[in-house]
Protein backbone atom coordinates (compact mmCIF):
# COMPACT_ATOMS: atom_id res chain seq x y z
CA UNK A 1 0.00 0.00 0.00
CA UNK A 2 1.45 3.96 -1.00
CA UNK A 3 0.72 5.64 2.00
CA UNK A 4 0.02 9.35 2.06
CA UNK A 5 2.79 12.24 3.01
CA UNK A 6 0.64 12.85 6.31
CA UNK A 7 1.52 9.40 7.35
CA UNK A 8 5.31 9.37 6.15
CA UNK A 9 5.33 12.55 8.84
CA UNK A 10 3.65 10.85 11.25
CA UNK A 11 6.11 7.75 11.25
CA UNK A 12 9.02 9.49 12.06
CA UNK A 13 10.21 8.25 15.26
CA UNK A 14 7.94 5.73 15.48
CA UNK A 15 8.71 1.30 14.43
CA UNK A 16 6.35 0.27 11.36
CA UNK A 17 5.30 -3.18 10.78
CA UNK A 18 8.09 -3.58 7.96
CA UNK A 19 10.44 -2.70 11.15
CA UNK A 20 9.45 -5.04 13.82
CA UNK A 21 11.20 -7.97 12.63
CA UNK A 22 14.78 -5.85 12.57
CA UNK A 23 13.44 -4.64 16.32
CA UNK A 24 13.36 -7.48 17.66
CA UNK A 25 16.60 -9.25 15.97
CA UNK A 26 14.82 -11.06 12.95
CA UNK A 27 15.99 -8.42 10.01
CA UNK A 28 17.42 -9.85 7.01
CA UNK A 29 21.06 -8.81 5.71
CA UNK A 30 22.01 -5.40 7.28
CA UNK A 31 18.75 -4.90 8.77
CA UNK A 32 19.68 -5.38 12.10
CA UNK A 33 18.59 -3.34 15.41
CA UNK A 34 21.48 -1.64 15.53
CA UNK A 35 21.33 -0.41 11.95
CA UNK A 36 17.86 0.32 12.99
CA UNK A 37 18.27 2.29 16.24
CA UNK A 38 20.95 4.60 13.97
CA UNK A 39 18.35 4.95 11.46
CA UNK A 40 15.65 6.38 14.03
CA UNK A 41 18.70 8.77 15.10
CA UNK A 42 18.94 10.13 12.29
CA UNK A 43 22.87 8.60 11.95
CA UNK A 44 22.09 7.19 8.53
CA UNK A 45 21.87 8.21 5.17
CA UNK A 46 18.05 8.25 4.10
CA UNK A 47 16.48 5.29 2.43
CA UNK A 48 16.17 6.36 -0.95
CA UNK A 49 13.12 4.59 -3.22
CA UNK A 50 14.18 1.58 -5.68
CA UNK A 51 12.94 0.74 -8.50
CA UNK A 52 11.89 -2.56 -6.84
CA UNK A 53 9.98 -0.59 -4.13
CA UNK A 54 8.22 1.38 -7.20
CA UNK A 55 7.21 -1.94 -9.10
CA UNK A 56 5.98 -3.42 -5.35
CA UNK A 57 3.90 -0.36 -4.79
CA UNK A 58 2.31 0.08 -8.58
CA UNK A 59 1.33 -3.91 -8.51
CA UNK A 60 -0.15 -4.29 -5.29
CA UNK A 61 -3.75 -3.29 -6.72
CA UNK A 62 -2.54 -5.84 -9.25
CA UNK A 63 -1.99 -8.74 -6.58
CA UNK A 64 -5.12 -7.99 -4.41
CA UNK A 65 -6.99 -8.81 -7.32
CA UNK A 66 -5.70 -11.49 -8.02
CA UNK A 67 -5.69 -12.49 -4.53
CA UNK A 68 -9.73 -12.64 -4.78
CA UNK A 69 -9.46 -14.61 -7.84
CA UNK A 70 -7.63 -16.99 -6.68
CA UNK A 71 -9.35 -17.47 -2.77
CA UNK A 72 -12.98 -16.10 -4.00
CA UNK A 73 -12.61 -13.58 -0.88
CA UNK A 74 -13.96 -10.26 -1.68
CA UNK A 75 -10.88 -7.70 -0.47
CA UNK A 76 -10.17 -3.56 -0.65
CA UNK A 77 -7.68 -1.96 0.52
CA UNK A 78 -7.16 -0.70 4.21
CA UNK A 79 -5.22 2.33 4.22
CA UNK A 80 -6.15 3.29 8.03
CA UNK A 81 -2.95 3.79 10.36
CA UNK A 82 -3.35 1.33 13.53
CA UNK A 83 -1.34 2.58 16.53
CA UNK A 84 -0.74 0.62 19.49
CA UNK A 85 -3.01 1.87 22.39
CA UNK A 86 -0.73 1.28 25.14
CA UNK A 87 2.13 2.65 22.98
CA UNK A 88 1.93 4.98 20.42
CA UNK A 89 5.67 4.82 18.83
CA UNK A 90 3.94 1.15 17.33
CA UNK A 91 2.33 1.47 14.54
CA UNK A 92 1.54 -0.10 10.92
CA UNK A 93 -0.18 0.43 7.67
CA UNK A 94 -1.73 -2.74 6.22
CA UNK A 95 -2.33 -3.84 2.06
CA UNK A 96 -5.59 -4.73 2.33
CA UNK A 97 -8.48 -6.56 4.36
CA UNK A 98 -11.53 -8.75 3.22
CA UNK A 99 -14.87 -7.31 2.95
CA UNK A 100 -16.02 -9.20 6.15
CA UNK A 101 -13.13 -7.52 8.23
CA UNK A 102 -11.85 -11.19 9.39
CA UNK A 103 -9.11 -11.80 7.43
CA UNK A 104 -6.02 -8.56 6.55
CA UNK A 105 -4.01 -9.15 3.30
CA UNK A 106 -0.13 -8.69 2.75
CA UNK A 107 1.14 -8.28 -0.67
CA UNK A 108 4.57 -8.77 -1.34
CA UNK A 109 5.73 -8.61 -5.10
CA UNK A 110 8.81 -11.06 -4.59
CA UNK A 111 11.91 -10.82 -6.87
CA UNK A 112 14.07 -13.66 -8.11
CA UNK A 113 16.50 -13.16 -5.78
CA UNK A 114 14.12 -13.46 -2.61
CA UNK A 115 12.27 -16.46 -3.70
CA UNK A 116 14.15 -19.30 -2.38
CA UNK A 117 13.40 -17.54 1.14
CA UNK A 118 9.45 -18.60 0.42
CA UNK A 119 10.24 -22.14 0.15
CA UNK A 120 8.88 -23.15 3.42
CA UNK A 121 6.06 -20.75 3.85
CA UNK A 122 6.35 -17.14 4.87
CA UNK A 123 9.55 -15.65 5.88
CA UNK A 124 10.42 -15.07 9.62
CA UNK A 125 10.67 -11.06 9.14
CA UNK A 126 7.43 -11.41 6.95
CA UNK A 127 5.69 -13.45 9.78
CA UNK A 128 6.87 -11.61 12.30
CA UNK A 129 5.80 -7.72 10.31
CA UNK A 130 1.91 -10.15 9.71
CA UNK A 131 2.36 -10.82 13.36
CA UNK A 132 2.16 -7.04 14.11
CA UNK A 133 -0.03 -6.16 11.76
CA UNK A 134 -2.16 -8.44 13.47
CA UNK A 135 -1.69 -7.01 16.54
CA UNK A 136 -3.09 -3.47 16.00
CA UNK A 137 -6.14 -4.76 14.56
CA UNK A 138 -6.98 -7.22 16.69
CA UNK A 139 -7.63 -9.54 13.45
CA UNK A 140 -6.25 -13.23 14.04
CA UNK A 141 -5.96 -14.18 10.53
CA UNK A 142 -3.19 -13.12 8.05
CA UNK A 143 -2.88 -13.88 4.46
CA UNK A 144 0.24 -13.41 2.20
CA UNK A 145 -0.49 -12.58 -1.02
CA UNK A 146 2.67 -13.53 -3.35
CA UNK A 147 3.33 -12.77 -6.30
CA UNK A 148 6.22 -14.52 -7.87
CA UNK A 149 6.74 -12.82 -11.26
CA UNK A 150 4.94 -14.58 -14.62
CA UNK A 151 1.54 -15.99 -13.95
CA UNK A 152 2.21 -17.43 -9.91
CA UNK A 153 0.72 -16.16 -7.56
CA UNK A 154 0.70 -17.53 -3.88
CA UNK A 155 -1.51 -17.04 -0.70
CA UNK A 156 -0.02 -18.28 2.52
CA UNK A 157 -2.47 -18.22 5.60
CA UNK A 158 -1.00 -17.31 9.03
CA UNK A 159 -3.26 -17.61 12.18
CA UNK A 160 -1.61 -15.73 14.92
CA UNK A 161 -2.16 -16.17 18.83
CA UNK A 162 -2.37 -13.39 21.57
CA UNK A 163 0.97 -15.50 22.63
CA UNK A 164 2.43 -14.52 19.87
CA UNK A 165 1.34 -10.83 20.00
CA UNK A 166 2.88 -10.44 23.55
CA UNK A 167 5.86 -11.97 22.67
CA UNK A 168 6.59 -9.48 19.82
CA UNK A 169 5.06 -6.58 22.14
CA UNK A 170 8.11 -7.43 24.72
CA UNK A 171 10.74 -7.59 21.58
CA UNK A 172 9.51 -3.81 21.05
CA UNK A 173 9.28 -2.37 24.37
CA UNK A 174 13.02 -3.94 24.51
CA UNK A 175 13.93 -1.71 21.29
CA UNK A 176 12.62 1.08 22.24
CA UNK A 177 14.72 1.14 25.77
CA UNK A 178 17.58 1.67 23.99
CA UNK A 179 16.28 4.24 21.99
CA UNK A 180 14.88 6.26 25.25
CA UNK A 181 18.32 5.26 26.69
CA UNK A 182 20.10 6.21 24.04
CA UNK A 183 22.16 3.50 24.19
CA UNK A 184 23.16 1.23 21.16
CA UNK A 185 21.93 -2.01 20.54
CA UNK A 186 24.83 -5.10 20.41
CA UNK A 187 26.20 -4.92 17.10
CA UNK A 188 26.50 -8.22 15.14
CA UNK A 189 28.54 -9.67 11.88
CA UNK A 190 25.42 -8.21 9.82
CA UNK A 191 26.61 -4.76 10.97
CA UNK A 192 30.08 -4.57 9.25
CA UNK A 193 28.59 -2.96 6.46
CA UNK A 194 27.43 -0.18 8.32
CA UNK A 195 30.59 0.01 11.16
CA UNK A 196 31.90 2.93 9.53
CA UNK A 197 28.87 5.13 10.23
CA UNK A 198 28.61 3.82 13.53
CA UNK A 199 31.39 5.16 14.69
CA UNK A 200 32.12 8.87 14.80
CA UNK A 201 35.85 10.14 13.48
CA UNK A 202 36.86 13.70 14.62
CA UNK A 203 38.70 14.81 10.84
CA UNK A 204 42.19 14.97 10.91
CA UNK A 205 42.57 13.76 14.47
CA UNK A 206 44.73 10.28 14.96
CA UNK A 207 43.92 7.93 18.09
CA UNK A 208 46.25 5.60 18.62
CA UNK A 209 45.42 2.25 20.80
CA UNK A 210 48.45 1.97 22.91
CA UNK A 211 50.07 -1.34 22.77
CA UNK A 212 50.06 -2.07 26.75
CA UNK A 213 46.13 -2.14 25.78
CA UNK A 214 46.66 -4.31 23.12
CA UNK A 215 45.63 -7.61 25.00
CA UNK A 216 42.88 -9.27 23.65
CA UNK A 217 43.12 -12.63 22.45
CA UNK A 218 40.66 -12.50 20.12
CA UNK A 219 41.67 -9.28 18.39
CA UNK A 220 45.00 -11.02 18.10
CA UNK A 221 43.43 -14.23 16.55
CA UNK A 222 41.48 -11.84 14.47
CA UNK A 223 44.95 -9.60 13.21
CA UNK A 224 46.96 -12.97 12.19
CA UNK A 225 43.60 -14.53 10.17
CA UNK A 226 42.74 -11.34 8.08
CA UNK A 227 46.93 -11.05 8.06
CA UNK A 228 47.08 -15.19 6.23
CA UNK A 229 43.70 -14.97 4.21
CA UNK A 230 45.13 -11.12 2.77
CA UNK A 231 48.18 -12.54 1.80
CA UNK A 232 46.44 -15.89 -0.14
CA UNK A 233 46.23 -14.90 -3.91
CA UNK A 234 42.87 -16.39 -3.84
CA UNK A 235 40.09 -16.13 -1.29
CA UNK A 236 37.27 -18.84 -1.38
CA UNK A 237 34.02 -18.25 -0.26
CA UNK A 238 34.04 -20.02 2.96
CA UNK A 239 37.04 -17.77 3.77
CA UNK A 240 35.35 -14.83 2.99
CA UNK A 241 33.15 -15.63 5.51
CA UNK A 242 36.00 -15.68 7.65
CA UNK A 243 37.70 -12.43 6.59
CA UNK A 244 33.93 -10.49 7.38
CA UNK A 245 34.70 -12.29 10.96
CA UNK A 246 37.81 -11.24 11.46
CA UNK A 247 37.22 -7.47 10.06
CA UNK A 248 34.13 -7.13 12.21
CA UNK A 249 36.41 -8.22 15.34
CA UNK A 250 38.78 -5.63 14.40
CA UNK A 251 36.75 -2.48 13.57
CA UNK A 252 34.55 -3.29 16.82
CA UNK A 253 38.01 -3.51 18.97
CA UNK A 254 38.89 -0.26 17.36
CA UNK A 255 35.89 1.97 17.57
CA UNK A 256 36.21 5.42 16.75
CA UNK A 257 40.07 5.38 16.23
CA UNK A 258 41.79 6.08 13.37
CA UNK A 259 44.90 3.87 13.85
CA UNK A 260 45.85 0.26 15.38
CA UNK A 261 49.11 -0.57 16.33
CA UNK A 262 50.74 -3.72 17.88
CA UNK A 263 52.87 -4.43 20.97
CA UNK A 264 56.14 -3.60 19.01
CA UNK A 265 54.57 0.20 17.93
CA UNK A 266 54.16 -0.83 14.22
CA UNK A 267 50.78 0.01 12.39
CA UNK A 268 48.41 -2.60 11.85
CA UNK A 269 45.10 -1.47 10.61
CA UNK A 270 44.40 2.49 10.07
CA UNK A 271 40.44 3.13 9.95
CA UNK A 272 40.52 7.32 8.23
CA UNK A 273 37.49 9.10 7.85
CA UNK A 274 37.93 10.99 4.27
CA UNK A 275 36.61 14.01 3.67
CA UNK A 276 33.16 15.48 3.72
CA UNK A 277 31.69 16.38 0.39
CA UNK A 278 29.70 18.94 -0.44
CA UNK A 279 26.38 18.38 -3.50
CA UNK A 280 24.30 21.09 -5.29
CA UNK A 281 21.29 19.73 -6.29
CA UNK A 282 21.84 22.51 -9.57
CA UNK A 283 18.37 21.48 -11.08
CA UNK A 284 16.76 22.86 -7.50
CA UNK A 285 18.56 25.90 -7.72
CA UNK A 286 17.39 26.41 -11.68
CA UNK A 287 13.78 25.85 -10.67
CA UNK A 288 14.07 28.34 -7.40
CA UNK A 289 15.41 30.95 -10.10
CA UNK A 290 12.76 30.57 -12.67
CA UNK A 291 10.31 31.33 -10.21
CA UNK A 292 11.80 34.30 -9.38
CA UNK A 293 11.56 37.57 -12.23
CA UNK A 294 15.26 39.26 -10.79
CA UNK A 295 17.35 37.95 -8.58
CA UNK A 296 20.80 39.34 -6.78
CA UNK A 297 23.74 38.10 -6.09
CA UNK A 298 22.69 37.94 -2.21
CA UNK A 299 19.76 35.85 -2.83
CA UNK A 300 21.33 33.68 -5.74
CA UNK A 301 23.90 32.67 -3.29
CA UNK A 302 20.89 31.98 -0.30
CA UNK A 303 19.75 29.74 -2.81
CA UNK A 304 22.70 27.76 -3.98
CA UNK A 305 23.41 27.50 -0.16
CA UNK A 306 19.90 25.84 0.44
CA UNK A 307 20.29 23.53 -2.60
CA UNK A 308 23.63 22.85 -1.13
CA UNK A 309 23.89 19.62 1.20
CA UNK A 310 27.05 18.13 3.18
CA UNK A 311 27.58 14.44 2.26
CA UNK A 312 29.65 12.35 4.99
CA UNK A 313 32.60 11.07 4.22
CA UNK A 314 33.48 7.35 4.14
CA UNK A 315 35.92 5.62 6.15
CA UNK A 316 38.51 3.66 4.43
CA UNK A 317 39.08 0.22 6.73
CA UNK A 318 43.23 -0.39 5.07
CA UNK A 319 45.10 -3.45 6.03
CA UNK A 320 48.66 -1.93 6.85
CA UNK A 321 50.97 -4.90 8.02
CA UNK A 322 52.19 -6.15 4.49
CA UNK A 323 53.62 -2.89 4.29
CA UNK A 324 55.56 -3.38 7.47
CA UNK A 325 56.49 -7.14 6.95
Amino acid sequence: MTITAEQIKFRKGKIGASQFGQAIGHGYGSRTRAELFHQMKGHMPPIVETTAMRVGNFMEPFILEEYTLKTGRAAEEYPDTQVHPDEPRIICHCDGITSDKTRLIEIKNVGPRMASAWENGVPEYYWVQGCGQSMLTGIKKVDFAAYFGGNDVRVFEVEYTDEDHAALYDGLKDFLRYMDSDEEPPHVIADLPNLDKYYAVEQDVVTVVPADKFDDGEVNAAIALYRKLKQDAKVSSQHKEHLAIAEFTIKEYMHSTELLVGQDGQQLFTWKQGKNKTVTDWEGVAAKLAEQYNVDSLEYDGIVNRETTTKKGNRTFLCKIKENV
